[in-house]
Formats: C-alpha cells, sequence, structure tokens
C-alpha cells in the first residue's frame, strides 16, 4: 500500500515521540525535526511510497542525531520482559477455552498494539489482555483461513514487534498442535523501531517451535520487500504454502507484491483511517485479511 495524506502526519507524530524519547535536549530534537520536515514525502513530492520506505529514512536520521544503533533497544528489551511475564497466564487461558486457535489468533492480533507507530512504549501486557477479550474476529475471514492452513505443509510466519512476538509464539505453538506444518518465523535484520531481531525471537522462546531466521535486509525497513531480503528468506516465502503476516509495515510492503495473491493472510489492528477506510472497520478492529 502506497502511502496516503494521512501517512504524513503519523509519521511526523511517531518522529518526534521518538525524539523525545531518546534524544537528549531539546536542541538534538529540533535539529532532527528540521531534518525530516525536509524529507521529499513531506511536501507532496512522492506519492509512489510505502510507509516502510519513508520510516527507513527517519530511522537512519534518528541514528545519525542520537548516536545510538538501536535507539529503542531498552524499550524493546522491556517490552519483551513484560509480555514474558503474562505467557504462563496467557497460554493456560488460551488452552482452556472452547477454541484455542481463535483465541490463540485474536491474542497474537491484540498483540499488535505494541507499536512505536502509536505509542513507543506501547500497551501494556494488562491493556492487551483487555483488548483480547474484547476483540470481534470476523468469521468469515477467519474461516478462510483455516481452510487455508488445511492445506498448508510450509507456513512462513512474518513477525513484527517486540512483546508481540511473545503471543506470535503461544499462536505457533496452537498450530503445531492442530497441522502438520513447518513453521519458519522470519524477522527483521537490522533493528529500526520496536520491531523484533533474530535475537528478540530467539530470546523469547521462538526457536524451540520454529526455524528462526532474520529477512536479511540491508537496510532498517520496517517491512518486507522480495527485492530487498536475502535469497533464503525470499525462495522460503516464494516456496511457502502459506505466509501469516503480522502489522502494519509488513501490510504496507506485501500488499505491492502482487506475485504472493492467495497465498498470503494479514493479520494487524487497523490503527489509521486508511485501514479503516480499506477494510471498513471502526479505528483499533482487528483485521484478518486473506489476500
Amino acid at each position: 500500500m502506497q502511502i496516503w495524506p494521512d501517512c504524513i502526519p503519523c509519521i511526523l507524530k511517531m518522529s518526534l515521540g521518538i525524539a523525545r524519547v531518546v534524544m537528549k535536549n531539546e536542541d538534538q530534537v529540533r535539529r532532527f525535526m528540521e531534518q525530516v520536515i525536509r524529507l521529499r514525502y513531506f511536501n507532496g513530492e512522492d506519492w509512489r511510497v510505502t510507509s516502510p520506505e519513508v520510516i527507513k529514512d527517519v530511522w537512519l536520521k534518528v541514528i545519525e542525531v542520537s548516536g545510538k544503533s538501536d535507539p529503542l533497544k531498552e524499550i524493546k528489551d522491556e517490552q519483551n520482559k513484560k509480555a514474558l511475564a503474562v505467557y504462563p497466564k496467557a497460554k493456560e487461558s488460551v488452552l482452556k477455552s472452547k477454541d484455542p486457535f481463535l483465541e490463540a489468533m485474536k491474542l497474537a492480533i491484540a498483540g499488535n498494539s505494541i507499536d512505536a507507530m502509536t505509542d513507543v512504549k506501547g500497551e501494556s501486557p494488562e491493556e492487551i489482555i483487555k483488548r483480547w477479550n474484547q476483540l470481534k474476529i470476523d468469521n468469515e475471514n477467519f474461516n478462510i483461513l483455516k481452510e487455508r492452513l488445511k492445506k498448508t505443509r510450509r507456513l512462513v510466519y512474518l513477525g513484527d514487534n517486540c512483546g508481540e512476538i511473545v503471543f506470535d509464539r503461544l499462536l505457533i505453538e496452537v498450530l503445531l498442535a492442530m497441522y502438520r506444518i513447518e513453521i519458519t518465523f522470519i524477522t527483521r535484520t537490522l533493528p529500526i523501531l520496536n520491531d523484533a531481531t533474530l535475537q528478540d525471537a530467539l530470546s523469547m522462546g521462538i526457536g524451540s517451535v520454529a526455524q528462526v531466521m532474520g529477512n536479511g535486509l540491508p537496510e532498517p525497513i520496517p517491512g518486507t520487500y522480495l527485492k530487498r531480503i536475502d535469497s533464503e528468506s525470499k525462495i522460503l516465502i516464494e516456496r511457502s504454502d502459506l505466509v501469516i503476516s503480522k502489522g502494519g509495515g509488513n501490510y504496507d510492503s506485501l500488499t505491492e507484491e502482487k506475485g504472493l495473491k492467495g497465498k498470503v493472510s494479514f493479520l494487524f489492528l487497523a490503527k489509521c483511517y486508511p485501514y479503516c477506510s480499506i477494510h471498513h472497520v471502526t479505528l483499533n478492529a482487528p483485521v484478518i485479511y486473506n489476500f
């Protein structure tokens, strides 16, 4: 999905929120924002671009001005720690439910609220549990995904944010109990926003339930582009029977990959007007979109 006008204030707000957290003083914040607003995307010069590509250029300026290679590392570690603390009780609740797959799916989507795009520190696990209990999933799209899974032997799962990946792990565990499938979990290779890297996924135990690898992207981009990821990741995605894709960044980038039509199911929260408009849902509603 290419950027909408709505993406401009959204990315600028995110930029300022990160600057307030990672930069030392007001002079740094001003200098950073002066550089950001000079980017061509913010004056309407380039609409044929996706949000992850814009965010990459913003993030490189965050690194440059802050002097940190992974500016949100402490926040990411805290998000993972807090989510892992609620994992045992969440797993118990899911497995005791009438439909563990449905509940694990809802929880994985609810976990998408841990997003630096909307709040640098993200929702707390307690807030996520509340959201999980309130989510209403579209049955038609949920059933389509279940039919896809019945035919799947090789599944690629594209992760998104730290903290959120703990709930992805739970969904993967439920999938493995239901289906005979091989699962590969793919993360970002380079730090970007609060997105999970290979080390994050391994430290949260995902390596015990799936093969885990980075996407090999040589740039910090919060999305997945087949022309840019490494050959191993590209081949795995192309040869898979199904791709489960988490989050807005993966959605924005992969919906531009027309060759993947028929084999990608996106899971995310509709956190902005474009998503709500495209999928005919209310703000922060869960979305299952079978591309």
